[in-house]
């Protein structure tokens, strides 16, 4: 397993991560957000109660070695031997991941709203860009969670021909900040400028988004892309239902994370 304090760090920084967007949207007050810390560190470390608590050891073990624990700050991927391997890796890492998040967290309190009301063309297309790329980053981490609990990191990284789960995790990178583009095109022409302030219309909007996505890039997309590749055949259209969940949640964070990040008049 990984070093206690990675998990922590990890944990607390991830919901500080969560909370910033709900923080600058609504002004919520950032003066008591110190408990935010160890409620984070506690909800990586979860799924560790096993070492310590005196009844139902075997039970908890066996949760904890489930996919599913990745729900606890990504505890399951920080607990795989490619990270466990590094030690002191891990924990400088998570130092520097949790240094981070505080520095955006605090520092959200003076970022200029992303409003594009009044601006320029070009500055419009920049903080359009700017909303999608962040949305796109929870997402693909949301991805990334719903992948680790399938156990299809393989899967993903058949798309180039290995059965790595490392290139298979490497590859939501570039998968997620694609189809973000994507997403954010679909609200952006699909939703009026208040109905995109707003992240209830954006969470529904951006899981109808990931039913087309699928359509197009998993249904269709990947036979089309085995065949040119003259690798195994896949039926087409080609149904995989754990890439619709996962492309679902994808919109759903996605949407609700570029709605938080709009600030425009209605």
């Amino acid at each position: 397993m990984a070093p206690a304090i990675t998990h922590f760090l990890v944990g607390a920084a991830l919901l500080l991560l969560v909370v910033t967007p709900f923080a600058s949207r609504y002004d919520i007050d950032r003066e008591h957000a110190v408990w935010l810390i160890p409620l984070g560190g506690i909800w990586g470390l979860a799924p560790d109660v096993h070492h310590v608590t005196p009844v139902f050891e075997t039970q908890l073990y066996a949760i904890h070695n489930s996919p599913w624990v990745d729900l606890f700050g990504l505890h399951y991927t920080l607990d795989r031997p490619a990270v466990r391997a590094r030690y002191l890796e891990s924990v400088f890492g998570s130092i520097v991941v949790f240094v981070l998040a505080v520095a955006v967290f605090w520092g959200s309190r003076w970022a200029n709203p992303m409003s594009t009301d009044g601006k320029t063309r070009g500055r419009r297309i920049t903080i359009t860009c700017r909303r999608t790329v962040i949305a796109a980053a929870y997402a693909t981490i949301a991805l990334g969670v719903v992948v680790s609990i399938q156990e299809n990191f393989r899967a993903v990284s058949a798309l180039v021909g290995t059965s790595s789960v490392l290139i298979g995790g490497l590859l939501l990178i570039p998968i997620g900040t694609g189809i973000g583009f994507c997403y954010g095109g679909g609200l952006q022409l699909g939703l009026n400028s208040q109905q995109r302030s707003r992240p209830g219309f954006g969470a529904v909007a951006g899981c109808l988004s990931g039913v087309f996505v699928w359509i197009g890039g998993v249904a269709v997309g990947v036979p089309i892309w085995f065949w040119l590749r003259s690798v195994h055949s896949v039926p087409l259209p080609f149904f995989h239902v754990e890439s619709l969940i996962g492309l679902c949640i994808y919109g759903l964070v996605f949407g609700t994370m570029y709605s938080l990040l709009c600030n425009e008049p209605g």
